[in-house]
């Protein structure tokens, strides 16, 4: 018998300040007024490192990582700046976009251990956090809120990932965790790398402590090619065919047909569905919305462009074994016109106003060209 995923999570971190008012969908203000000059400058200045954070990242970033183990569970000391406006020229909202821009954050931070974010699921109605990185970390902390808007960062704390003998993943050669789930009875973590997998976390109390099981997978995750693993997992909500199974979509199809492959990972024989990609994005992350549908979080890299992310819904219904998964776009947008990075972290949750809230975070890859964001929207 399948076991059913419940609500969020709600008892890893403490409660917040918390939103005093629903924040209603504001218009972006209008252009500064910044000269020609310096708006050529800046532009030539934004290219100029979108082609260098590209040209890094396709070399390799693993030699930016942190060598040096963090001792048990750790506090870090974090900066948020807040990010006002998605535009970075102001320009004013899309009105036929279901999606109003609340706010962000760019994160600092001293510690070296803090960066590489690659899953994030909210908390707490969205108050808390916890996410994992790609060099094998738990991440937890609180958000702090003006009205609605992002405006800080509280009691962040790392943790190594533990596997069955308690000792950290990374030790295996299985850190570069790039998905995580987390619900009111397990997490779940996707990592690639010689043997890709999923390992659970159970029960979810003191959950940066607790070691791991790896789970039984297809060999046709396993052999998924490096750098290709696990982009995302997301549990079937309650009211769906496969409630109380784990939705697992690897980042892109090695045979380059623009067929991503994707599994139903439940009690039994693993499931088989495909995900469609197109304009050359990769699935770069997944998350059910509390309405029920698919948000799937895509990620486009080139030399010339710099980063570039998109999200589409899929809906519910069309879930299935055997099926080709596809659906509207309901976000574009490229580092060069908005406020974005590497995003690779997507998570929705309703919060305490009824209000669906979407949340990405970008993975920095531990380069100083990159940043640290975390970005919302809410879903009219």
């Amino acid at each position: 018998m399948r076991k059913r995923f419940e609500a969020p999570v709600t008892d890893l971190v403490t409660s917040g300040d918390r939103l005093r008012d629903v924040r209603r969908p504001t218009q972006a203000s209008p252009r500064t007024g910044r000269s020609a000059a310096r708006q050529r400058r800046w532009w030539m200045a934004a290219a100029a490192a979108s082609v260098l954070a590209a040209a890094v990242v396709w070399v390799g970033f693993l030699r930016f990582k942190p060598r040096v183990a963090l001792p048990g569970l750790t506090p870090i000391p974090v900066e948020a700046h807040p990010i006002a406006e998605f535009s970075r020229f102001g320009i004013a909202e899309n009105a036929a976009s279901p999606l109003v821009f609340r706010g962000g954050l760019v994160f600092e931070s001293d510690a070296p251990h803090f960066g590489g974010i690659s899953g994030l699921r909210m908390t707490d109605r969205g108050h808390g956090f916890t996410a994992v990185t790609d060099a094998g970390y738990w991440v937890q902390g609180r958000l702090l809120y003006d009205q609605g808007r992002p405006k800080g960062i509280a009691d962040v704390v790392m943790a190594s990932v533990l596997g069955p003998e308690g000792k950290p993943l990374r030790e295996n050669g299985k850190g570069d965790i790039e998905s995580l789930e987390l619900t009111d009875e397990a997490a779940y973590l996707g990592f690639e790398g010689h043997r890709n997998g999923v390992a659970v976390f159970r029960p979810i109390s003191n959950l940066l402590r607790r070691p791991g099981l790896l789970l039984p997978v297809p060999q046709d995750i396993v052999k998924l090619p490096k750098g290709r693993g696990l982009e995302a997992l997301a549990a079937f909500p309650t009211g769906h065919d496969f409630a109380g199974a784990l939705l697992a979509i690897a980042e892109r199809d090695k045979t380059g047909r623009d067929l991503a492959p994707a599994w139903i990972l439940q009690d039994g024989p693993a499931l088989e569905l495909k995900v469609r990609l197109t304009d050359s994005y990769d699935i770069s992350d997944a998350a059910f919305l509390p309405e029920g549908d698919l948000l799937l979080l895509e990620r486009r890299l080139s030399l010339l462009g710099g980063f570039k992310m998109r999200l589409r819904r899929i809906p519910a219904a069309n879930i299935h074994p055997g099926a080709v998964l596809d659906g509207a776009v309901i976000l574009e947008a490229n580092r060069l016109f908005h406020q974005i990075d590497n995003m690779e972290g997507i998570a929705a949750h309703r919060d305490e106003n009824g209000i669906t809230v979407i949340t990405a975070i970008s993975d920095d890859n531990f380069l100083p060209v990159q940043r640290k964001l975390l970005l919302q929207w809410e879903l009219k």
